[in-house]
């Protein structure tokens, strides 16, 4: 007998405000859990329809029969084993290939070995459930792994030997056998032993009991963006650096943001490891269909690591919320030209849903921001008020975005509504100059940047202008021509220029010395890095330097974006707002313009007294629309006050 699981009206606004109460997480949950035993029901017809049966495992209702008797026998530990997020992964991935037929690509198992995956489900629930099994479960590289218990290496093992056995007496006695060797598991499998590694799981606090969370280096399914990853198994001391960082960002949330405190534990169990990045480049990602998952690098410290538990927790409620409500149509949740829109957080366009579910995630880490500032001191508090001033801005853009998508469902209408009576009393909250100059900079920066990726203009109007300015008429005589999206673009890394704001604030207003180095040549042409510099030094002199050096980079390099909008913000700090109202607005046109005019004569014309030709071009500053997505102009370069729901229409 199947039935339904309900939303709460009140669990709908709840989360859209970011609070996620004990009973509202348990319902999520329990759906959750549905849907996973949906795929399992889905998995076993498509596998009877395929007539898929070659390779040297049984059917998958052989191991399906395992789990039930499993649940039967203990049923929070067959809860356990499907609740592992990468179970999502793997289902979603075997129903597809069961039901297309397609080949595996270069470094991808073959069918049998991806359908034996259940297999290992199976041994795992029998282990944890104390039921006597024996089970053939699949092996790679000497490496047997048990989800959510751990994983057995048999250094010695032959690489031709792609099947092992787990047997289990239910009683403590287990031992996993792959061709002549053999690794006996301990009566406790949480204890480590000669060959056998147990499953990481680490504690939200030190001393409470409480749930757990599962640090996943070896989960064949853990990493969704490329399943099938080579084990990647972390030493003690490794581990021991996570637990002490989820201690701490925990203990930072439990003190001065108590809702996420509250949610992030019922959302996430499972931390899948990436390797270290450089300071501001946190990694971090989640998966619709791994529900408690969150792939992260190794944080720098606690503030770093709780605001990108609070953001990806978030994307895991919002997946959950939208597997039981339709938050937006159908249509509105794929990529169309004509319905992609402008995130401030990414350098590609997004589709209606992408942005909801970015302005969610986005809307928790300014709520985090707000408070967080007030608790440090220095340049840290420096560096979190501009946080707070660019993510809550960011939001506001994107809650006005959203406002107008006809896409929106009426649920998905009363969630936005939800998150922008949340977010309305952060408009009138005072940022210091020092950090409120920069955050809009980053702000104009973000989107001039994008839509210099993403935008095309119309080409036989911009030849025409080149006709217009060559011939020596001036601007006013023509009309912006319009620009359309080029939906093909994939995204790019962030602008450097926004990693260089933040370096900057965090070390007290001056560059380290090594920043040259570790960047000069690598990342950025040495000329235009000497530029950014001098931009984001500010003063008028350095303004003025680096309206030169801009200048020089085009001159050399016409096509470089970053210098086309780095020339507008320097141009705006030194106080010539007419030629940066067009390179802030339509960086994309001036560009076009000064690759249209070089191929037209072979001579480049100067990148100021173009962008000072552009800006008297009529329209120039309106919405920028044409044969699909949109990207409002903002009213003016830098806004002088920080948006809100309430403000202006355009941003």
């Amino acid at each position: 007998m199947l039935t339904r699981h309900h939303v709460p009206v009140a669990d709908l606004e709840d989360i859209a405000t970011g609070r996620i109460t004990a009973p509202t997480g348990t319902r999520i949950a329990a759906a959750e859990r549905s849907r996973r035993m949906l795929m399992l029901r889905a998995l076993a017809a498509a596998e009877r329809e395929a007539g898929e049966g070659a390779g040297p495992l049984p059917p998958l209702a052989h191991a399906f029969d395992l789990l039930a008797r499993a649940e039967a026998h203990r049923p929070q530990a067959v809860a356990s084993v499907l609740g592992h997020p990468p179970v999502g992964v793997w289902a979603v991935r075997l129903l597809g290939r069961l039901r297309k037929g397609v080949e595996p690509g270069p470094g991808e198992p073959p069918l049998w070995r991806e359908a034996g995956y259940a297999h290992a489900l199976a041994a795992a629930a029998a282990l944890r459930a104390g039921l006597p099994a024996r089970v053939r479960v699949p092996a790679r590289a000497g490496r047997v792994i048990l989800p959510t218990v751990g994983h057995a290496v048999l250094d010695d093992a032959p690489g031709d030997h792609d099947v092992a056995t787990l047997e289990t007496d239910g009683r403590g006695t287990a031992r996993v056998t792959l061709g002549p060797h053999a690794v006996e598991l301990p009566a406790a499998p949480h204890l480590p032993a000669p060959g056998w590694h147990p499953a990481r799981l680490l504690s939200w606090t030190p001393r409470e009991p409480g749930p757990g969370v599962l640090l996943d280096d070896a989960d064949p399914y853990r990493d969704f963006r490329s399943p099938w990853p080579p084990p990647a198994p972390l030493t003690d001391a490794e581990s021991d650096t996570w637990q002490r960082h989820l201690h701490d960002a925990a203990h930072l949330l439990r003190a001065r943001h108590p809702d996420a405190a509250r949610a992030v534990p019922h959302v996430l169990n499972s931390l899948v490891p990436l390797p270290g990045m450089p300071r501001f480049r946190t990694s971090s990602a989640s998966y619709a269909e791994a529900f408690g998952s969150v792939l992260v690098s190794v944080p720098r410290d606690a503030v770093d690591f709780a605001v990108t538990l609070v953001h990806e927790s978030r994307h895991s409620v919002l997946n959950a919320l939208s597997h039981q409500i339709q938050l937006v149509d159908r249509e509105a949740r794929t990529p169309r030209q004509d319905t992609l829109l402008y995130a401030p957080w990414r350098t590609d366009p997004r589709p209606p849903w992408g942005l909801l579910h970015g302005t969610y995630a986005f809307t928790g880490v300014a709520d985090f921001w707000r408070t967080e500032r007030h608790a440090l001191t220095g340049p840290r508090a420096d560096l979190a008020h501009f946080e707070f001033a660019v993510w809550r801005d960011a939001v506001a853009i994107a809650l006005r975005t959203l406002e107008d998508q006809p896409g929106l469902t009426p649920w998905g209408r009363r969630f936005v509504d939800g998150m922008a009576r949340q977010t309305a009393p952060c408009a009138d909250e005072q940022v210091p100059a020092g950090a409120l100059a920069p955050a809009l900079d980053e702000l104009a920066d973000l989107r001039a940047t994008w839509c210099s990726h993403n935008l095309v203009p119309d080409p036989a109007a911009t030849r025409r202008l080149t006709e217009l300015r060559l011939d020596g008429g001036p601007g006013d005589e023509a009309t912006a021509p319009p620009s359309r999206m080029r939906a093909d673009r994939p995204p790019r890394p962030p602008e450097l220029r926004c990693e260089l704001r933040r370096t900057l604030l965090a070390d007290g207003g001056t560059f380290a010395p090594d920043t040259r180095a570790r960047l000069s040549g690598v990342e950025r042409a040495p000329d235009l890095l000497e530029a950014d510099m001098c931009l984001l030094l500010g003063g008028p002199a350095n303004a003025a330097r680096a309206v030169e050096r801009y200048r020089a980079v085009l001159t050399a390099a016409p096509g470089t974006r970053a210098a086309w909008v780095g020339l507008g913000l320097a141009l705006a700090a030194a106080g010539e707002h007419t030629p940066a109202t067009a390179l802030l607005h339509r960086p994309e046109l001036v560009r076009a313009l000064a690759l249209d005019a070089r191929t037209r004569d072979g001579r480049l014309p100067d990148p100021l007294d173009l962008a000072h030709w552009t800006a008297r071009l009529p329209g120039l500053t309106g919405e920028v629309r044409a044969s699909g997505g949109r990207c409002r102009s903002s009213p003016s370069c830098r806004p002088r006050r920080p948006l809100s729901p309430d403000g202006p229409r355009r941003a």
